[in-house]
């Protein structure tokens, strides 16, 4: 085998062994045509399908698949008989057989649960295998065993397999669910303990009107009235206490002449006053001038 094609196989195999989980000894499920095919081209099958799939391989063949051997007319018919029995029998669910590519298909089923690699030379099966995510398909092109490239649909089957492998789990999305309804049903509790009975709701204090401030009236009590009134000197008349009003008796004409006594009382006793400082006055520089003629017969005649 070239070594380019050699290569690709090997990638091709690590794909399948990623993506799928193949491991060796691959597993390969040969049909009775593939067989003879190779049997007529005097092809040694075990060894080329090893060099093939990259690895070393254990061969399968059904019980339908050799039954369809012997019944065969082909000239090549008692080779063929021969390498089968070189295979491991592979059970198949059939009392009665079947033929043999309608065995390898019910064998594989949907999802190739087993891993198999399959060698089929009738294209109908193999374009029925494509459709199955997984499956190496490996057939004679002329004296060469060919194994195909990757479906398209192994290539999506891949790229949900490592989406599910870098996601989360079955078990972890219940366990977080489960956790997230734990969280919710706390939360829901811790609400319903703060939450406070509803009652009637009065108004906004920012949105009231303040009352406006009404003035405050000071009552003088006769206490007060009596010790006002002694403070005042004598010559003044008596004035009314803050807060109180004393009402004007009608005609009476002696309040102008009252007021005109209480000023020219207080021009009097301010001309009092200004006698009783010049007297002071007087008197200290009377005392200043004795003062300096002591100090000055007390200094010795020089």
């Amino acid at each position: 085998m070239r070594a380019k094609r050699a290569k690709s196989y090997r990638k091709a195999m690590q794909f399948y062994q990623q993506a799928f989980g193949f491991r060796e000894p691959y597993q390969i499920l040969v049909s009775p045509d593939f067989i003879l095919a190779g049997v007529s081209r005097q092809i040694p099958v075990k060894a080329r399908l090893e060099e093939a799939v990259q690895g070393q391989a254990k061969f399968l063949v059904t019980h339908c698949g050799i039954s369809e051997l012997l019944k065969s007319t082909s000239d090549f018919r008692s080779q063929a008989i021969t390498v089968s029995k070189e295979f491991e029998k592979r059970r198949c669910p059939h009392q009665e057989p079947i033929p043999g590519l309608d065995c390898v298909r019910e064998i594989m089923g949907e999802e190739n649960k087993n891993n198999y690699c399959v060698a089929v030379q009738d294209d109908d099966l193999r374009a029925k295998l494509r459709a199955v995510p997984g499956v190496p398909i490996l057939h004679v092109k002329q004296s060469v065993v060919v194994l195909e490239r990757k479906s398209q649909v192994a290539k999506d089957a891949s790229r949900q397999i490592e989406k599910d492998k870098l996601g989360l789990s079955e078990l972890e999305r219940s366990m977080l669910r489960a956790v997230k309804k734990q969280a919710n049903e706390a939360k829901n509790e811790k609400r319903k303990k703060k939450k406070k009975n509803a009652g009637p709701k009065g108004p906004n204090p920012l949105s009231i009107k303040k009352a406006a401030k009404k003035p405050q009236v000071v009552k003088a009590t006769k206490s007060s009235q009596e010790k006002s009134a002694s403070s005042v000197p004598a010559t003044a008349p008596a004035v009314a206490t803050s807060g109180t009003k004393r009402p004007r008796p009608e005609g009476d004409a002696s309040v102008p002449a009252k007021k005109a006594a209480a000023v020219s009382g207080d021009a009097a006793a301010t001309e009092e006053g200004a006698k009783h400082k010049r007297k002071r006055n007087r008197s200290a520089k009377n005392r200043g001038t004795t003062n300096d003629s002591a100090a000055a017969s007390q200094v010795p005649p020089s």
